[in-house]
Parts: structure tokens; sequence; C-alpha cells
């Protein structure tokens, strides 16, 4: 596969798209937009990916949308409003949603400045594990434009209303140890340790038993717009499928032998 500003890895269970913009600290154009699209579908087809992880190279994580950097920047303004909306449907909404959609769990390993665009991309992941260099910004009423890559969706659900409004609306910088304190960040960890702490949680996840994980990462986002009652009657029918795979007769077999099972995700 042929990617000019991704680098995507794949080992032992575990998918790394760094995006690879270093010297406009990954700053999202139009070329890193739909190199994340590609890569993401290219794991949504690979039944050997079983987590994501999300990384910047260099320095940064994403420092938002770049409207400026090269003839593959985002046109912003000089866009007509219907041709701005058709971008955003058909080059950033791709990018957020095929990570929050992502059939397997994502982590965002966020190794500096998130801002804008780039803060969207870490809230579009599950989990985000931070070094002490992180950053994050929502930026975007600073130019007197709205946060447009779903950071009121997502950060609210994140962290409530309270503290979002005021994060989006005064467009403050928030340093790693209030981004864990929040809850923005899973976990704050030494920038010397962030890539080992990462894959370290990213290996523990793929070993687990893949139908059953992607199944439950189904029912943490859809439970968010349904009742008890109704979660409860959702999670009764993908529990009576998965106690007839062949993952789940593997682990009980594994327990009572005492030792590790092997999962072949049927």
């Amino acid at each position: 596969m042929d990617l000019e500003t991704v680098v995507l890895k794949k080992e032992q269970g575990v998918a790394t798209i760094t995006l690879n913009r270093p010297n406009r600290l990954n700053a999202l154009n139009r070329s890193l937009a739909r190199d994340v699209a590609t890569a993401l579908n290219d794991i949504k087809g690979d039944s050997k990916v079983r987590v994501v992880v999300v990384t910047g190279a260099g320095r940064g994580f994403c420092a938002g949308g770049d409207f400026k950097g090269d003839d593959k920047a985002l046109p912003g303004t000089k866009l007509k409003p219907a041709e701005f909306v058709g971008m955003y449907r058909g080059e950033i909404g791709p990018v957020i949603l095929g990570l929050q959609g992502c059939h397997v769990p994502t982590i965002a390993m966020v190794n500096g400045p998130a801002y804008g665009i780039g803060f969207d991309i870490a809230l579009a992941c599950d989990m985000r594990i931070g070094s002490d260099q992180a950053r994050f910004c929502v930026a975007w009423l600073r130019r007197a434009i709205i946060p447009a890559g779903g950071t009121t969706w997502l950060l609210t659900r994140q962290i409530g209303l309270g503290r979002a409004a005021e994060i989006i609306f005064t467009g403050r910088e928030v340093g790693a140890e209030e981004a864990e304190r929040l809850g923005i960040l899973n976990r704050m960890v030494p920038a010397g340790n962030l890539e080992e702490e990462t894959m370290e949680l990213a290996r523990h996840l793929a070993g687990m038993g893949p139908i059953a994980l992607k199944m439950t990462k189904i029912n943490l986002y859809r439970h968010l717009q349904v009742d008890l009652p109704a979660a409860l009657d959702m999670l009764a029918g993908y529990q009576a499928f998965v106690l007839h795979t062949d993952d789940h007769a593997e682990a009980d077999k594994a327990f009572w032998e005492k030792r590790a099972p092997v999962f072949q995700g049927k």
C-alpha cells in the first residue's frame, strides 16, 4: 500500500498508524486525511489486527488542520459553503468516524501537542496514553470558527458538559497533568516510557478474545444512546452469540488447563 503521509505497521495483532508530517507537527492536510482513511480501511479488512494505536512522528501528535503548508493544504475559506461541507464529509469525517467506529479498540499515543483537529483525532480513539509533553487545545474559537471536528460530541462525553464547555469556549491549553486529572488521558507517563507502556496495553488487549472484544466495543458506544433495559436486552443477544464461539470454548479449556488461551477469532 502506497501511503505518502502515514506509516502503517502491523505486529503481534497491533496496527500502528503514525501520522508522518513531522516538519508540520503532523498537521492534517488533504493527503494525511486520505492516508489515515486508507490505512483504517486496510485495517478493517485485516482479521489479524486486534488493536490500533495512533501516534505522530517527531515531537508532535497533530497540530491541527494545515491550511497553508503546501498545495495539498486544506483550502478552508477558499471554498464555497457547499464545497466546504463536502470537504468535511469527504475528508475530515472519514478520519474521525473511521477511528471512533473502528471495529477494534483504538489507543491514541499522544507524544506532544494535539491541537484543533488533532485533539479530535485523539478523542476519537477509545483510550489515550500521553507523555508528560502532551498538550491539548480546542483552538477553533481562537480563529472565530466553530469546533467542526467533533469536539462538542467527543469531549463532552469524555469529561462532562461543564468542563468541556470551559475548555472549548476559552480555547486554553490543557497540559498533560490536567488532562490526566480530567480524564482526557487515561494515563500520563514519562516521555521515555510512552511507547513501551502504550504497546504493553495494546498487546494486552490484543490477547483478549477478539470477537468478544469487538462486541464489547460496539456496546460501549451504542449504550450511550439507550436506557439500561435496552442495553441489557442488547447484551443478552450478544452474549448468546459469543457463548457458542470457538474462542469461548478455548478460553474455558485454557482456564482449566492453567495456560494462556490461543484465540482464532472464530
